[in-house]
Order: structure tokens, then sequence, then C-alpha cells
């Protein structure tokens, strides 16, 4: 199996996330644009997950939602979105190790 795609290997970026999700997620609540930075910051994890995943795993319309997501980093549809991106790849990442094992056996 490939080592980039191992849970220890991918885990550090989804508990970045989460950490990042649960300070960005009361600046909306709040209506403050406290979580902009930090939005930011979850764009260039995923990013950085991505590039991790040599882009093998990509979310459906993928390029188009993060695009979506850059140019709104403010707006908490973008929030939404790139939630949705990190939960897409945490399935995909799943299903490719998934695929990955049955191929070695």
């Amino acid at each position: 199996m490939s080592r980039k795609l191992t849970k220890e290997a991918v885990e550090p970026f989804f508990n970045d996330w989460d950490s990042l999700k649960e300070s960005i997620e009361p600046s909306f609540q709040n209506r403050s644009r406290t979580g902009q930075q930090e939005m930011l910051n979850g764009i260039r994890l995923y990013k950085q997950l991505l590039a991790h995943c040599d882009f093998e795993i990509i979310p459906l319309n993928g390029p188009e939602r993060l695009s979506f997501i850059e140019q709104r980093p403010a707006n908490f549809a973008a929030f939404r979105q790139l939630d949705e991106l990190f939960s897409e790849m945490k399935k995909g990442i799943a299903s490719k190790r998934i695929q990955l094992k049955r191929n070695e056996q």
C-alpha cells in the first residue's frame, strides 16, 4: 500500500482541519470576520493534503469548488464547501486504501 495513504500519514491533515474548524465555526455564528485567517490556513492545509496524495484523489468538481472557496474565504458557504472537501477526501482516501489492499492480495 502507498505509504502516503496510510492512516498515520493522512490523519494529521484531518486532525489539523478539525482544530481549525472549531475556531472558524464560531466566527460565522457570531457574524464576525475573525475566521478569515483560519479559513486561509484551511485552504492551505487542503492543498497540502491534495499534494500529499499526489492529486490521485480529488473530490467531484474539486477544482471548481476550491476556486469558489478561495474567492470567498469570509463566506459561510465557502467554509461549508471546504469542510465537505475534507470529508470527501477522507472517504476517498479510505476507499483508495481498501482498493490498494485488495490489489495486494
